[in-house]
């Protein structure tokens, strides 16, 4: 239910950025047809969800620090991700590549790479090895990771207009004053036009809002998502084993505990509740999370 969900707001997404931005274009004097609007709305849904094996992947090639495992890195993890995939009765064949950075990671990538920071395996045993593997191989069989390619790619125009980064502000500023000397012109010189200038920057605020928005459902989903996987993980029964990795990941650094940062930027829940979580599950505690 989570995931069709999860699923049904990028599709919503897509379509009213889609339909908001030929809207702006058909205020602006420009004619779209229906037939343009389906078939914009169409290409565009099948770009962002298809982004997973060709984004990803450039993201890798230009970007990534991810590595080939040399063979004693590959010979444990392919044993541990073996037995797991046993436990899952999955079939599919995955690939593993060691994240070349200090802090402890783990993630998912494209649809069927595993990824595990050298420093972190150095410091987990076989079991908690095995308890990370089922969450990432979790997300994998899950679809996650197309889901939230599909975000990112749809999310590529509004970013490039983000208000978090520091050169923004002069941007807006700029934008404004030349904004109010247009529409001055417009209105002494051609006020036919000022409906559509009007229109457009409107329909950029619109835009910017519905982003953020959705930027915030999607990141809420992605910390449901996070525990979902946690509880797979349990499922097959390695939860200990992450619920342990979790505690070496907690103590590794200072974690983020703030609650209202979590909510509005953390694609993570807190990782101490997830351990909470873990304990539940796991039958150690029966209080109430």
């Amino acid at each position: 239910m989570q995931k069709t969900l999860q699923t049904g707001v990028v599709i919503l997404y897509i379509i009213l950025s889609v339909s908001l931005l030929l809207l702006t274009f058909a205020l602006s004097g420009v004619y779209i047809s229906w037939l343009t609007l389906f078939t914009t709305i169409t290409g565009c849904l099948l770009i962002c969800f298809t982004a997973v094996h060709f984004r990803g992947l450039l993201y890798l090639f230009f970007r990534g620090d991810l590595r080939h495992p040399i063979l004693e890195e590959e010979t444990r993890l392919t044993g541990c991700l073996n037995e797991v995939l046993r436990d899952a009765g999955c079939r599919k064949k995955f690939r593993m590549r060691i994240i070349e950075v200090e802090k402890y990671d783990t993630l998912a990538y494209s649809t069927d790479i595993i990824a595990i920071s050298k420093s972190f395996l150095d410091r987990l045993t076989d079991e908690e090895l095995k308890g990370i593997l089922a969450h990432e191989l979790g997300h994998l069989i899950s679809r996650d990771t197309t889901t939230s390619w599909a975000f990112a790619t749809a999310s590529i125009f509004p970013e490039m207009i983000s208000w978090h980064y520091k050169w923004t502000a002069r941007l807006i500023t700029s934008f404004t004053f030349l904004s109010v000397v247009l529409i001055l012109l417009l209105v002494l010189f051609r006020p036919r036009l000022l409906l559509s200038v009007l229109a457009v920057l409107f329909s950029l605020l619109i835009f910017r809002l519905l982003h953020r928005l959705f930027r915030w459902l999607m990141l809420s989903m992605s910390r449901l998502t996070e525990y979902r996987q946690d509880a797979f993980a349990h499922k097959l029964g390695h939860g200990t084993g992450l619920m342990n990795a979790l505690k070496k990941m907690a103590d590794y650094g200072r974690e983020q505990v703030n609650t209202y940062f979590i909510l509005m930027n953390g694609t993570k829940p807190i990782i101490y509740n997830r351990i909470r979580r873990l304990e539940r599950l796991e039958g150690m505690r029966d209080t109430p999370l």
